[in-house]
């Protein structure tokens, strides 16, 4: 039973540190765009969801994971090819130091305190 305990520990702790390693995180549902966690750039937002909206995406997620550079974007859900390139383009016109401070959520919900994509939208003022 201990050892159970300890693999359920050291996998929450895993996927904390995981989760929280992303530049940002956004979660697309519906065709609706919210910043899960981290610091995106306004400007990137905006293009996502206009990107998004002619793509015709309902559910997906995009990661940021940092680089020396600035950053990577790794995407989840249905996303094309396509889509994720012009994703991709939009974000490397992005200057790195933009990307690290970027302004944080305002007020953030406990879904995004946490870092939770359906907590967040769970919880999620429109």
């Amino acid at each position: 039973m201990q050892l159970l305990f300890v693999v359920v520990g050291a996998v929450a702790i895993f996927w904390w540190f995981d989760i929280h390693s992303d530049l940002f995180c956004l979660s697309i549902l519906g065709g609706r765009v919210l910043v899960v966690r981290g610091r995106a750039p306004a400007r990137f937002v905006v293009d996502v969801r206009d990107l998004i909206a002619r793509a015709g995406v309902v559910s997906a997620s995009i990661r940021a994971r940092p680089t020396e550079r600035g950053g990577r974007l790794v995407f989840s859900g249905d996303l094309d090819e396509g889509t994720q390139q012009r994703l991709r383009n939009v974000f490397g016109l992005i200057p790195a130091v933009q990307l690290r401070t970027a302004p944080a959520i305002p007020r953030p919900t406990p879904g995004q305190r946490l870092g939770i994509a359906w907590v967040a939208w769970l919880f999620n003022r429109p």
